[in-house]
């Protein structure tokens, strides 16, 4: 059943005011120069747009088509309506898709930061089988130190970052996504690299490449070696995961790292070996509570999470391929 075209009452100013409804009608009819077909398009009865045309005449004061055998044809006048209304018209036709793709999650930019671990290989995984649920999606990626995540929560730079680090903020929320064991990563040519398993007291006067006392691995290794009353001989300080990739490719020593850092290459020149009773690290996923989280977010986490479940890092010291 065919609707009715109805029309808002006109303002009693000066300039006659017209209705979205009415402009729309008179686009339509101006298009397809006849009743009958604007009406097919806009599944409106042929009386009712006759009606809102006629209305429109009287309220502008002109006359906006000619009536002949072959149908409507636009006045002059009409012609510069058209010119005006035609780009606005069309825009609110899109209207409804734009909303869409906003719902969808394709309207913006995401951008999600990662400090250095999980943006080895866990959170560009799952970036990628995001875009696979979002194609047109575009990503930001940032990797952060620690000490940036605040800032970057809080300005609103980006809208969530992936972690092993704990966050004490009043502004800042966390969502658990899954944990990751402690693994050794240990030089090729070091005669611990022909054991299966490593435990702490392994460990014992071997050189070693520690984090600083602010980082997120420090309070995790250094409970674990004095569960034991393990000394170690520290050749490096390092701040990231992957500078102690690096230089425990360079036989500098053995690293101790949470599992998401070798989940991406890690170079010839190492092993990574499992630890017996390894602790682990709560990865998370924080965001600006003052913000409220898009859908892309709401994916990602879902994603995280699924990839997490799957097999916790650190249970096998090996890559694990995300499921798009």
């Amino acid at each position: 059943m065919k609707q009715e075209a109805r029309d808002e009452p006109s303002s009693n100013g000066a300039e006659p005011a017209l209705s979205l409804r009415q402009i729309e009608v008179f686009h339509a009819v101006v298009l397809a120069r006849s009743i009958t077909a604007a009406s097919k398009v806009l599944n409106v009865s042929q009386p009712s747009l006759s009606r809102t045309i006629r209305r429109m005449e009287d309220l502008l004061g002109i006359e906006l088509f000619a009536r002949e055998r072959g149908g409507l044809i636009p006045t002059s006048e009409a012609l510069l309506i058209f010119a005006e209304i035609d780009g606005i018209v069309r825009q609110i036709s899109g209207l409804s898709g734009q909303i869409s793709r906003i719902i969808g999650g394709e309207a913006a930019v995401f951008r999600v930061g990662a400090t250095a671990s999980p943006a080895r290989a866990l959170v560009p995984q799952a970036l990628k089988a995001l875009s696979v649920r979002v194609p047109s999606l575009e990503l930001f990626f940032d990797v952060l130190s620690v000490d940036q995540m605040d800032d970057y929560l809080v300005s609103g730079r980006g809208e969530a970052i992936v972690t092993i680090a704990e966050v004490d903020h009043p502004l800042i929320g966390s969502e658990r996504v899954g944990t990751a064991r402690l693994v050794a990563v240990v030089p090729s040519s070091h005669p611990l690299a022909d054991r299966e398993t490593l435990s702490a007291a392994d460990l014992e006067g071997v050189d070693f490449i520690a984090f600083p006392d602010f980082g997120a691995h420090h309070a995790v290794i250094d409970k674990y070696l004095k569960t034991t009353s393990v000394n170690v001989n520290i050749k490096a300080v390092v701040r990231f995961s992957d500078t102690a990739l690096a230089l425990a490719n360079q036989g500098m020593g053995i690293a101790l790292v949470d599992a998401l850092a070798v989940m991406g290459p890690i170079g010839d020149g190492v092993v990574v070996r499992p630890l017996l009773d390894p602790p682990s690290f709560q990865v998370s996923v924080l965001w600006n509570r003052m913000r409220p989280r898009s859908n892309n977010l709401k994916n990602l986490i879902h994603i995280l999470r699924k990839r997490l479940e799957e097999k916790t890092p650190g249970d096998e010291c090996q890559s694990y391929a995300l499921r798009a």
